[in-house]
Parts: C-alpha cells; structure tokens; sequence
C-alpha cells in the first residue's frame, strides 16, 4: 500500500519479503504447537526444545 509516502523498496521486494515473513510465522506457530503435544504426553525435553 502507498499512503503518500515515498517508495522505498519495490513491489517486487515487498512480496518477497512478505512471503518470508509468513513463511516465519507458519514455522513458529508449527513448533509452538509441537511443543504442546510433547508437553502433553510428557515428553517435557523435547517440548522445551521446540520453544527454544
């Protein structure tokens, strides 16, 4: 989006960075609930792991 300020970076640019940056999420939301599961069923290290 362009709110009247001056283009920094290309469009180009701007959905490859956008596209890391939810692929980031995916990985961190990923691990975030595989280390729930590993909590669950007691395995404490390998949830501890999965934060870290």
């Amino acid at each position: 989006m362009d709110y009247g300020r001056v283009k920094v970076i290309s469009k180009k640019i701007e959905d490859i960075l956008n596209s890391q940056i939810n692929k980031e999420f995916y990985s961190a939301y990923l691990y975030l609930a595989m280390s729930a599961y590993f909590d669950e069923i007691g395995l404490h290290g390998f949830s501890n792991w999965t934060k870290v």
